[in-house]
Formats: C-alpha cells, structure tokens, sequence
C-alpha cells in the first residue's frame, strides 16, 4: 500500500465522534430543550414578580384621585390628601424616582410623607410619572402606549402637566415640590430652564446631579448594560428584584444601594421592593441614567447639562440627602449648593449621625425608615412653612 503521508483515521474514531457531535435530529432536540429553559424560567420570573405585588397588595390612603393628560397625550394619576383642618399655605407635591410609585410616600405600615403633611394642614398631591402607579403604563404583552420613554419626555411634559393642573385645580399661584431620587432631578431640571416657575420653593432628597461622585458598583454596572439593554424590550431588572424578596432582610442594603439596614424594619424593605417598584420598566430610561453614570454628566443626549442655569434660578432649594446612601453620596447632590453663586436660597442637609440625628440614612430610608418621622419630615416641614407665599420670602409664589 502507499502511503501519502496523512494520519491514519480509523472508523471506530469517526464514530466515537458522533457522541460529540450529534446528528442533526439530535442537535434540533437540543435547541428545542434550550428555548423550552428559557421560555420556563422567563415564566417564572414573570409570575415570581407578579406573585409578591399581589401578596403584598395594599390600598394607599389617598382621599382622592385626578387624572392629568400630559401635552404628548399620557394621562398621569396624581392623588390628593386633603388638608385635615384649615389649609396652610401653598400645595405641596410630591414626586417619586426612577421605577417607583405613590407607594414610596405613602407605604402602608410605615412612615408616610404624604399623611404627616396632611395632618398639618398641607394640601398634598403625590404624582405618580408616566409608566408608574395608576398613571399610563405598557401591558407585559399589550400596551396602548409606548414601551420606553425618556428623562426628557417626563421633564418636558410630566412636569409641566402636574404643575399647570394642580395650580388650576387648586387656585393657588403655585406649589411646592418635593422630589425623591428623581423626582428631585427633575425639578431642578425644570428650575433650571424656567424664566418664571411657579415654584414657591424646592426639596430634593436624594438626588444625584454630580454623576462622576456615583461610585457604587450597582449603579456604575448601569454603564456596561448598555448595549444588552438596547436590545431588550423590556429591562429584567426589576423581575430579577423581586427574585430577593423572601431574603431581603438578610441582604446588605450596600448591595443594592437602596437602604440603610440598621434605619428600616425589614418588613418595610419587602413591601417598597414588591409593590413600590414597576415591574415594566422603560429602556430608554434606564439608557439614559446608564449614561448619567458613563458619562459623569448630568446632561442630556445633546451634551447640554440640564443645571447649566440653575445658578440664576430665584427659587429656594433643600437638597438633602442620606449619609450612608451610596445610590446618592452627599458629595454627588450638592452641585447646586455652591457659596457665592446662587441667586436663590440653597441649603444642603445631610441626614446621619454627623448632623445629629440617632443613625445614619440610606437612599430610601430618607422616606420609609424607622425615624423618618422624627427625624427627617419635620425638616421638609418647616422649610416649606419658611417659604409659603405669606412669610414675606424673597419669592412670591
């Protein structure tokens, strides 16, 4: 035999093969047990998530609820609480973050900034944003709106919208705001780019404007998703969330940035986490902080920073925030708080033992902790008694 100089192949080799690389009906099984994986444990996800919000399903306390039509055409659910006694003052609202609800200020068994105000004689509206609460929002498999909306679509029609109706509803010249995580972005935003804003006065809490001092890994994480999130419909994080809900308690809130163990009774931590959260989140939201955080900028997709005026705006600003919030470092919401340059009053409060309060704050604990009652709303109060349009300030509502 000759031979050409090529290894030698056996048969019983080519067929020990095939147990490697199986044959075509073999691989099609293969596939069809992956897709059927996925499919299961996207499945689960899904009733996972919808299962804790009706487990923990409970009414807010509201005494009524409006519905606002934005100019783009989102109806927007906001909801009063009543002044109990003699209203005082200008209306306040209140205005929740990224992926939350009404919940957040007014969170059965737990401390709530909307009752506490009412109780002294405040008119509240808690707004809830487009895509959260009772406002407009996509189905998981039906929507009659879009999917995905921007940082830009809430400041320059959600805002606008709540301002203008509660000032119309109420008679009033203009209202308070009181914003958490963005909630207090935004009104900043809108300080900023606004001649005249009929804002009696502002309070943030915990709202980051300086994205370059956001150093926690949970938050900067958003920058690498990016492209994964430019190919989902819908972002999984919140589904993936809720996954932690019987151990919460058990979990360092480092980990997620989003409270402060020893400052919140764990029984509060699975209520925010099941029903004050959405579970269909917008996309082009959650890019839009991605780059937030990339960028260190808090600007929009043009470059233009959203602050660029706020320097020049009249209108007086708590910003306040939590020591031990790594959502929100102190050093990341004081941007607006600089001596000599502001037209308007800025004050910075930080919550912790520093400035004296019994612990230390994180991101949502400034809201729903063990002492926010004590310790944190008779700030927000007293500033908002200091700059009703009766005290004579600097500027008439």
């Amino acid at each position: 035999m000759v031979s050409c100089g090529l290894p030698s192949v056996s048969w019983s080799s080519i067929r020990n093969k095939n147990q490697y690389w199986p044959a075509g009906g073999n691989m099609l099984e293969y596939v069809l047990t992956a897709v059927f994986v996925l499919i299961t444990v996207g499945a689960a996800l899904i009733i996972n998530g919808y299962f804790w919000g009706w487990f923990y399903a409970a009414s807010t306390s509201q005494d009524e609820t409006h519905y606002f039509l934005a100019d783009d055409g989102w109806r927007l659910a906001v909801h009063r609480y009543r002044a109990e006694g003699a209203p005082k003052g200008a209306p306040v609202v209140l205005c929740h973050g990224v992926g939350a609800n009404r919940y957040i200020f007014d969170l059965p068994g737990a401390p709530s900034l909307a009752r506490f105000l009412s109780k002294r004689g405040r008119d509240i509206w808690v707004v809830e944003l487009r895509g959260s609460g009772m406002s407009d929002r996509p189905g998981l498999l039906y929507s009659n709106v879009p999917y995905s909306w921007t940082f830009d679509d809430h400041l320059n029609y959600d805002v606008p919208a709540v301002i203008n109706q509660v000032i119309v509803r109420t008679g009033a010249p203009a209202v308070h705001w009181v914003g958490h995580s963005m909630g207090g972005m935004l009104i900043q935003a809108h300080l900023a780019e606004q001649e005249r804003p009929r804002i009696c006065s502002a309070v943030t809490l915990g709202s980051p404007v300086d994205f370059s001092k956001v150093r926690m890994r949970a938050v900067r994480i958003l920058s690498k998703m990016r492209n994964f999130l430019k190919l989902t419909p819908i972002p999984p994080m919140p589904f993936n969330g809720r996954l932690v809900i019987p151990v919460a308690h058990r979990i360092p809130g480092y980990l997620f940035g989003l409270f402060y163990p020893p400052n919140i009774d764990s029984p509060v931590v699975k209520r925010i986490i099941a029903v004050g959260s959405e579970l269909i989140a917008s996309r082009k939201l959650w890019l839009d902080l991605g780059r937030f955080v990339d960028t260190g900028e808090f600007s929009n997709q043009q470059g233009r920073r959203y602050l660029e005026r706020l320097f020049e705006s009249p209108v007086p600003i708590l910003i306040a925030g939590g020591g031990m919030d790594m959502m929100a470092p102190p050093n990341s919401i004081t941007a607006a708080c600089v001596p000599g340059r502001n037209v308007g009053e800025r004050v910075c409060h930080i919550f912790g033992k520093a400035s004296g309060t019994v612990e230390d704050y994180g991101h949502v604990d400034l809201l729903v902790g063990i002492r926010s009652e004590q310790e944190v709303f008779p700030i927000i109060l007293s500033w908002l008694e200091a700059h009703d349009p009766d005290r004579g300030e600097s500027v008439k509502c």
